[in-house]
């Protein structure tokens, strides 16, 4: 391609990204807003995604805050998701599941419920950087591993600065994180590191897709394609996962990252071991994007080295607009996709 065409082809994907950025932080809705907006929350407008000749681009933003969030009924409704760039959703003890929402190009009002960190946390966060963590509490054994990540840990046990406590909610499922008052304590955050995504045009080839279904011993979760809203939408245990103003949460892109899991010394109060995902080497992959889906390869050589996903020897790249949610699926289950 002459070197014209690539600027051309370039600048176009910039305007298509910062496009459908603008047209979100506007509280637009449709196919055209990737992140439909809440009474709960606002959004921030910072550098996105930039195109370059080269072809997919990494994601770039404004400073990074990680929240653990509670994922099961008693934690309904979740605040904030919406406007997470990346959902990491993450086996721990009894089956269950938690998310790792982490916010880097808006930033929500509110986010919440939050609850205790994980072992896992610090490898899932190693290549963003030294990133703001908002989490409330963990073990004692579990403290020490998270002391010793990159990450700048926020709990609630060693402050309630950016803390409030919803007392509609049954505790504790209550506490609700302020992110600006969040990042405030921390000093602030860095800028997203490169953790491998590519953001760009869909991949060649692909093959149709509407659904994906992952189930863990005690938690399911399943995202559905809506045309309309250009978005997987997301049901947890069988029940549409809504915002508090009743707009069902989605993804432009669905990963399922299937990971080796070991259990962690940590035991939690009813004896059960914490599971510790395996994230850095290689495995198998499955993306969802605008309808279809790419059975791919994942690898992440270090901890801090970014997480690639090729499928026959191409990247895979994810839709600009985010969310992307990642299911952290551990080997020997298999995630049904239709």
């Amino acid at each position: 391609m002459r070197s014209g065409a690539r600027q051309a082809v370039g600048a176009a994907l910039a305007l298509a990204v910062v496009g459908s950025a603008a047209a979100c932080s506007g509280g637009c809705s449709g196919p055209s807003c990737g992140r439909p907006t809440t009474a709960t929350t606002t959004t921030t407008t910072t550098p996105t995604t930039r195109a370059t000749p080269s072809g997919p681009v990494p994601l770039t933003g404004g400073p990074v805050l990680a929240v653990k969030i509670d994922n099961t009924t008693s934690a309904r409704p979740r605040i904030g998701l919406d406007l997470a760039d990346v959902v990491y959703v993450e086996p721990v003890e009894g089956g269950l599941t938690r998310l790792l929402a982490v916010f880097s190009r808006h930033q929500p009002r509110e986010v919440g419920p939050v609850r205790s960190g994980r072992e896992s946390d610090v490898t899932i966060l190693a290549n963003w950087g030294k990133v703001a963590f908002a989490f409330s509490g963990s073990s004692t054994y579990t403290a020490k591993v998270l002391a010793r990540g990159a990450q700048v840990n926020l709990s609630n046990d060693q402050s309630g600065r950016g803390y409030r406590r919803d007392h509609s909610r049954p505790a504790p499922y209550n506490l609700i994180g302020d992110p600006k008052a969040l990042l405030s304590r921390a000093g602030g955050s860095v800028r997203p590191g490169d953790i491998g995504f590519r953001y760009g045009p869909p991949t060649a080839g692909g093959a149709p897709a509407t659904s994906v279904e992952a189930r863990w011993p005690a938690s399911t979760v399943a995202l559905r394609w809506n045309a309309k809203r250009a978005q997987y939408l997301v049901v947890t245990d069988g029940r549409p996962d809504v915002s508090p103003a009743g707009t069902q949460y989605g993804a432009s892109t669905v990963v399922v990252q299937y990971v080796a899991s070991k259990d962690s010394a940590n035991r939690d109060v009813n004896g059960r071991p914490t599971p510790v995902e395996q994230l850095v080497g290689s495995g198998k992959a499955t993306v969802l994007r605008g309808g279809r889906v790419w059975q791919a390869t994942w690898s992440r050589p270090g901890a801090t080295s970014p997480t690639t996903f090729t499928a026959g020897g191409k990247v895979v790249t994810f839709a600009p607009q985010g969310p992307v949610w990642v299911l952290l699926v551990p080997t020997g289950r298999v995630a049904t996709v239709r």
